[in-house]
């Protein structure tokens, strides 16, 4: 312990322990390290720190294979011709080149429109089904159908102009961003302002030059069909209209109503109703359903249409008798609605139908009512006679108590009289002997 070698950092720790290598060296590199710690102890550990060093580089030479696997990999597939300057390149080569960047679009969308140089040759566009009309001059009055503009027809414009961009404005593309357009389908735009390209119309052939007053103009216009006649559609113009004039009429009549039923009133309903005017009618009793007015639990009234809404006796009674009044008091102010009334109930007689009010319930329930008093009354009456009878036999017998003891008494005075005179002639009798 005392003849030990001091410890030297980074190479191992005590004697007996082995040098501390990192994961990638090999097993042979760290027997080498211990046979010569172990067997020179006294000497530095140059053998240890070689086989560090070896460790170290190998891991640098990993990581520089590692960082170069990728450029590898991003080797342009056409040997690089289509980098040399004059060569066309369509939007996989774009792609390709934009894929090492570090700001490249990582999204399943399609990737975004190069910029448009903002000229047209159109002075008017419309879209009308799949095809397109434009106008050529400020002067044209009518549209013509277009059939190819610089060698591409509307077909290949769209599939275009669905490459780049989002996928919903791929019209706004075509009318817009033209140059965008051609660049991504691979053809020929104008270098310069003012320069022709063919189009091609019903009409014939032409050279239109292209600028960007055309493109103002343009731009303005094209989402309304720049007034071309094909773009024009009066049967749907007819259709809307119609839908107008029903919305307009339909908003004038519900007016109408609510004003005429604000001044002169509404007829009150004959039975209770929800809120959504439907009738209400007795079910058994739901012991877990609320009252839609109390908030209580346990009712016995639901719609009949299926609606959620439930009530309880009690306030089905008072919103039944607040029907009644409201019912007495309209038929007060307008005794031709009684008569009506009263009419179609006599018909409904007849005819053996069921009144649709809750009358003939409310007679029921009263009738009940009536009999269920008569007999509460019956039974007091009856009761109040029983105790009436009770009362006097009672008496009868109090008076009998007393009439005898009355008899006891007049007894018992008589036996007292016939005492004292016995005990008189007792005395009469000692007085004679004395």
């Amino acid at each position: 312990k005392l003849g030990a070698p001091p410890s030297h950092s980074g190479l191992g720790g005590a004697r007996g322990r082995g040098p501390i290598f990192g994961p990638a060296c090999s097993p042979a590199l760290h027997r080498q390290a211990n046979m010569a710690s172990t067997r020179f102890p006294d000497r530095p550990r140059a053998a240890a720190a070689r086989s560090m060093l070896r460790c170290r580089q190998g891991l640098l030479l990993a990581l520089l294979l590692a960082q170069t696997q990728p450029a590898a990999g991003s080797v342009n597939i056409d040997g690089g011709r289509s980098q040399l300057p004059g060569m066309k390149q369509d939007m996989f080569d774009r792609a390709q080149r934009e894929k090492g960047k570090p700001g490249a679009r990582m999204g399943k969308g399609p990737p975004d429109c190069p910029k448009s140089d903002k000229m047209s040759p159109f002075f008017g566009l419309a879209f009308v089904g799949k095809e397109m009309f434009i106008k050529m001059n400020s002067t044209d009055e009518q549209c013509t159908r277009l059939l190819t503009i610089g060698g591409a027809n509307y077909t290949v414009l769209a599939n275009a102009s669905r490459t780049c961009g989002p996928a919903g404005e791929w019209k706004k593309r075509i009318a817009e961003e033209l140059s965008a357009v051609f660049f991504q389908a691979g053809l020929d735009w104008v270098k310069n302002e003012n320069d022709t390209i063919e189009i091609v119309t019903e009409d014939g052939t032409f050279e239109i030059p292209v600028d960007e007053a055309r493109y103002a103009g343009m731009s303005a216009c094209w989402a309304k069909g720049c007034d071309c006649e094909q773009a024009q559609n009066p049967t749907g113009k007819a259709i809307l209209l119609t839908f107008l004039a029903i919305a307009v009429g339909g908003l004038f009549f519900d007016s109408l109503k609510m004003t005429w039923k604000k001044f002169k009133g509404e007829k009150p309903p004959r039975h209770v109703q929800c809120k959504k005017a439907h009738r209400l009618e007795e079910v058994k009793l739901a012991a877990r359903h609320l009252c839609d007015v109390c908030g209580k639990s346990g009712t016995c009234y639901a719609c009949t249409s299926g609606c959620p809404y439930d009530m309880c006796k009690v306030c089905y009674k008072e919103a039944k008798k607040k029907l009644k009044t409201e019912l007495q008091e309209w038929y007060d102010k307008h005794p031709e609605d009684k008569a009506k009334d009263e009419e179609k109930k006599k018909e409904k007689k007849k005819k053996g139908e069921k009144d649709g009010s809750d009358d003939d319930a409310d007679t029921k329930e009263s009738k009940a009512d009536s009999e269920a008093e008569s007999t509460s009354k019956a039974e007091s009456e009856s009761g109040k006679a029983e105790s009436g009878k009770e009362d006097a036999e009672s008496g009868k017998e109090t008076a009998e108590s007393e009439s005898a003891k009355a008899e006891s008494g007049k007894e018992e005075a008589e036996s007292g009289k016939e005492a004292e005179s016995k005990e008189e002639e007792d005395e009469e009798d000692g007085a004679k002997e004395s």
